[in-house]
């Protein structure tokens, strides 16, 4: 796939395009229009268009939330807002049937005050007739729950794990579990990976963090709505 910025009637847009062609590249960018298509969210970036071979989006300004973790931790604040506003989405698109499948600071942008999730070319739709086999691993590994690390798609609570490990990078300037081998132990069942106690500044966020960050999606948050709820209870503490 290449993404690029372009002019698309008059208007600056960012089109997702196919490098050549490919029948399952193809069917993934025609599933991803299908699934974007019934999205229409503050905080999620819309589909203006599709072709054949390409997606036109609405063109934000502003940086990725992985550009502005480059430089480390965000301010508490300024990472609540962030994850309240990627909670939103997620709350929406649940209720829609779709599990984004790879919320990460890559997905995620930042315009002004607000923050809007992106790239849902890994999503299930619920709804559609998979195009994935099962047992099919997608997503990164950083932000990945483990069942989806086992090519289960078909739980939304598994997007309730990648927004805590988000918001632990946020908070901490790094992802959960440290190095890639460290958190592909995690993945694969060691229980004796260890995680990073939060700063103190910030260590009243410590049980939203992990319960959403659980093994076992039955003992997360039951939806992106109670994860808000939490959250928010949590910060005014």
């Amino acid at each position: 796939m290449r993404v690029e910025l372009s002019r698309w009637r008059g208007r600056l847009v960012v089109v997702k395009r196919l490098r050549g062609f490919s029948p399952t590249l193809s069917e993934r960018l025609r599933r991803e229009a299908e699934v974007v298509r019934k999205l229409e969210h503050p905080n999620i970036v819309p589909l203006l268009a599709s072709e054949e071979s390409a997606l036109i989006y609405a063109y934000c300004s502003g940086v990725s939330l992985a550009e502005a973790l480059e430089s480390g931790p965000l301010r508490l604040r300024r990472s609540i807002k962030i994850l309240n506003d990627t909670l939103s989405a997620l709350a929406y698109a649940h209720m829609r049937g779709v599990i984004h499948c790879d919320v990460k600071p890559a997905n995620i942008l930042i315009k002004g005050e607000v923050s809007l999730l992106t790239d849902f070319g890994f999503a299930k739709d619920l709804g559609m007739t998979a195009i994935t086999a099962d047992q099919t691993m997608l997503g990164t590994p950083s932000y990945m729950a483990p069942e989806q690390f086992r090519g289960i798609r078909t739980d939304p609570r598994s997007d309730l794990y990648a927004a805590g490990a988000v918001l632990y990078h946020m908070l901490t300037g790094a992802p959960p579990y440290g190095s890639q081998t460290q958190v592909l132990r995690f993945l694969a069942g060691d229980d004796h990976v260890p995680l990073a106690p939060l700063p103190s500044e910030v260590a009243h966020l410590q049980p939203v963090l992990e319960r959403a960050l659980k093994r076992d999606p039955d003992e997360r948050f039951e939806s992106a709505d109670d994860m808000r709820k939490a959250l928010d209870v949590m910060s005014h503490t």
